[in-house]
């Protein structure tokens, strides 16, 4: 499940190692000078970004790619520790010691219908933005981000060789980026690499990727029910919901945000609950339904977490 993961270890344990090994087992290797006159070396181990400088050594990329030579497939904590013991061996470094910066938790699922076809249904998320591309969804606040793309489109955007196995089929990845202050994010001192091989952690990767999706607002999809019209009022409620289907719901929250930058209303607390009850009308169990492309994503999802191991 892992794929990219960014690596940094401080100059006063890299100083105790001879970073001249490192450098020589490097390719693309340039240097440059900073404004200050320190020197910065940087190179790669296959698609892996090594910089060497005065503060330390930073290495970023996908981990995945490196050891599995493609990231159409994700690293399990296993394959995770076997990919730190190379990288340790080919750069003469301690691996297990540096800090990890970055850490991306993803994995791909085959579906029934284009990626594309999902993404209408996957709503709001509260503490998040959420931003609709065509052919993916990001989900971003600042410390993390979650996104469902078109894994197929993302490798042939990128021209890489797409592995047999996935040619003509639909696959949607789901992954969630941790790309700022990790150890406040999983509440402990530090995250090292060591830390992200360990089994408990692990699982609670697995956990909170899917408590994530599952934070995200589904849309239900309309139906009309004269069995629940029972007066005019029933009839209004039907064509409300009708409307915000027509509108979309992520244009319409779009159309609350644009007036709380205009202080439309009187007071601050009405956007907030203006989307609450948009919310609870478009969940309505009498007059919306689950769809079945969310009923498939979501056993999908679940699938996955319940064969963690």
């Amino acid at each position: 499940m892992y794929d990219t993961i960014n690596f940094w270890l401080s100059s006063d344990k890299v100083n105790s190692f001879n970073i001249s090994d490192t450098s020589r087992h490097l390719v693309n290797i340039s240097e440059s000078f900073r404004d200050d006159g320190q020197n910065l070396i940087s190179g790669n181990i296959k698609n892996l970004k090594v910089s060497i400088r005065l503060e330390g050594i930073s290495i970023k990329g996908s981990l995945a790619k490196y050891f599995l030579n493609d990231n159409f497939k994700t690293l399990t904590r296993l394959d995770t520790q076997r990919a730190i013991e190379q990288l340790s061996d080919e750069l003469y470094l301690p691996i297990h010691e540096f800090n990890i910066t970055r850490l991306d938790f993803a994995q791909n699922m085959l579906m029934e219908h284009p990626p594309e076809a999902y993404y209408n249904f996957l709503g709001d998320c509260i503490h998040y933005t959420r931003l609709k591309q065509p052919q993916s969804i990001y989900y971003s606040n600042g410390l993390k981000q979650k996104l469902f793309y078109n894994k197929i489109a993302e490798g042939r955007k990128k021209r890489e060789t797409i592995p047999e196995i996935w040619n003509d089929r639909n696959v949607l990845r789901y992954e969630m980026r941790y790309l700022n202050r990790l150890p406040k994010q999983f509440n402990t001192s530090m995250v090292t690499a060591q830390t992200i091989t360990d089994e408990k952690f692990y699982m609670t990767m697995f956990d909170n990727w899917h408590n994530e999706y599952n934070s995200i607002n589904k849309i239900n999809d309309f139906k009309i029910n004269t069995k629940e019209m029972k007066s005019p009022k029933d009839f209004k409620k039907q064509l409300e919901i009708f409307a915000i289907k027509q509108l979309g719901q992520d244009n319409l929250f779009e159309m609350i945000e644009s007036l709380r930058l205009q202080n439309t209303f009187e007071s601050p607390e009405y956007y907030s609950r203006l989307k609450k009850e948009i919310r609870t009308l478009c969940s309505t169990p009498e007059i919306t339904i689950e769809t079945e492309l969310i009923k498939e994503l979501n056993k999908k999802i679940d699938n996955t977490k319940r064969n963690y191991r």
